[in-house]
């Protein structure tokens, strides 16, 4: 197997892990009747997955340093399809928990291979743009996963939600074994080294370039999650739409978030890729402030929420996967352990919000969009970290 990984392939692997969590949003109520659960202990299949990832990445970025994109790649990934068949049979909730962890323990390692075989085969700006393709694709994955698993659900049950995820998963994992090669840097140390690995962490927890790009990409996610955690609740409760109409309005942020990303990779090939995060950074700060403001002046409407949301999201569309290729851009002998370790991190941000959301919205939407508008104004001291804040910097291209 030679030539350059194929970004259709890699785009694939990373959005399993976002399809894998949304996909049974809808059949949440299935799964609470079926079970004879309650919904809230339900949603504890989304919040488990979520803590999957979070500890699986750093985990899995060193073990692709160590051991290879390939190998970690393809275990990854069959995991993610022994988890979905074990969870396809499962008769209680307590199995399906553990069948939902060791699935997002699994595919998690799609998103942190993507990168480090981004960052092994592309540089500087070429990285940027196939991150850019690699989000967008990522962006897609939540708009069909709530379409497919709530078609599955109704008609077939929730058991055929899982089946399909292995099915899915076998496909790829076929395909990883047919068509990606090993792209890992020749010389790179082949045992796991347990104060290397502390070591590595080390390194990039104390570079600024590596902090700075992280934060960048988790408080534009911390953003999103901030609104999925009470949005449903906000466009019933003040709009009265259902949650057929929400989940249209949220394909329809969902798409402003892919267009932002291609509208992304065209700005970085016309202006590089500093001046696009600033312009990003920058109309996200302005946005940040008038959504709040906007609401307080005009009231909840559709006009009030939709038309910033959907600029933000755009926004985010355009900064997102500049972060992600900016926080393993200049260390390559570490790019698994950075894409892992800045994963977390940005999901640990997410998972921040969300529950701030959810703790503090009784029934007034100005408090989720404060949330929301916090984390946008914070991607400003973090690009500042950067250095790229400032006009005319540019990041440097290993």
């Amino acid at each position: 197997m030679t030539g350059r990984p194929s970004l259709v392939l890699l785009s694939i692997a990373s959005g399993l892990s976002p399809f894998g969590m949304a996909v049974i949003v809808p059949a949440l109520a299935v799964f609470a009747r079926d079970l004879g659960t309650t919904e809230a202990e339900a949603a504890l299949l989304v919040s488990t997955y979520l803590i999957g990832l979070t500890l699986a990445q750093p985990l899995l970025g060193t073990l692709c340093d160590r051991f290879g994109r390939r190998p970690v790649l393809m275990s990854g990934f069959a995991v993610f399809v022994v988890a979905s068949l074990v969870c396809a049979m499962a008769a209680e909730l307590w199995i399906l928990l553990i069948g939902r962890l060791f699935q997002a323990l699994g595919v998690s390692v799609g998103t942190v291979a993507a990168r480090a075989v981004v960052r092994d085969t592309r540089a500087g700006m070429e990285a940027a743009q196939a991150m850019a393709w690699i989000s967008a694709f990522m962006g897609v994955a939540p708009v069909l996963a709530p379409m497919i698993g709530g078609f599955l659900g109704v008609h077939f049950g929730w058991q055929a939600i899982f089946l399909f995820s292995a099915a899915i998963g076998s496909l790829v994992l076929a395909w990883v074994a047919l068509r990606l090669p090993e792209t890992r840097p020749a010389g790179a140390p082949v045992t796991l080294d347990v104060g290397a690995t502390l070591r590595g962490y080390a390194r990039l927890l104390s570079h600024r370039g590596f902090l700075g790009f992280t934060l960048v990409f988790g408080f534009c996610n911390a953003a999103f999650f901030a609104f999925l955690a009470t949005g449903a609740a906000i466009f019933e409760r003040d709009l009265g739409l259902g949650p057929d109409r929400f989940g249209l309005i949220w394909g329809g942020l969902s798409v402003a978030y892919i267009v932002g990303a291609a509208l992304g990779g065209f700005m970085i090939r016309r202006w590089g890729i500093g001046h696009t995060l600033r312009l990003g950074v920058g109309a996200a700060a302005v946005l940040a402030v008038i959504m709040p403001l906007a609401l307080i002046a005009g009231g909840v409407s559709a006009v009030t929420l939709l038309v910033p949301l959907t600029a933000l999201m755009a926004c985010n569309g355009i900064i997102g996967p500049q972060g992600l290729a900016g926080a393993v851009s200049d260390q390559p002998a570490l790019a698994g352990t950075a894409a892992g370790l800045s994963s977390s991190l940005g999901l640990l941000l997410c998972a921040l919000f969300a529950a701030l959301a959810g703790i503090f919205y009784s029934g007034n939407a100005l408090v989720p969009i404060l949330l929301i508008s916090l984390a946008m104004l914070a991607t400003l001291p973090a690009l500042a970290m950067t250095g790229l804040l400032r006009p005319g910097r540019e990041p440097a291209q290993a």
